[in-house]
């Protein structure tokens, strides 16, 4: 089943910090379009290694921070947890 969650964006706005620091705020909606969901990502300087883990499943909805981003790697928010994910698996809303 399928499920679209407004973000209250005053909330979100508010928020700062979390396990990768930084306060962009530049919060945005997406929902991850790839056919075996998203992975988790481990960052090492400006490399990054793909953990095996399932991070989101597909037709999920997320919160991602464009402004913690690099190259075609961002911050995604899902179940209360945080990580590095592929932006190309994501649609934008």
């Amino acid at each position: 089943m399928e499920r679209a969650e407004k973000l209250n964006m005053e909330k979100l706005e508010q928020v700062t910090g979390g396990n990768y620091g930084g306060s962009s705020g530049n919060w945005v909606s997406a929902r991850v379009k790839a056919s075996g969901g998203l992975y988790r990502f481990s960052k090492s300087g400006s490399k990054f290694s793909n953990t095996g883990r399932i991070f989101v499943p597909c037709g999920e909805y997320i919160t991602v921070d464009k402004g913690r981003a690099q190259g075609v790697y961002v911050i995604a928010f899902y179940n209360d947890q945080e990580g590095w994910v592929d932006s190309r698996g994501l649609e934008w809303l």
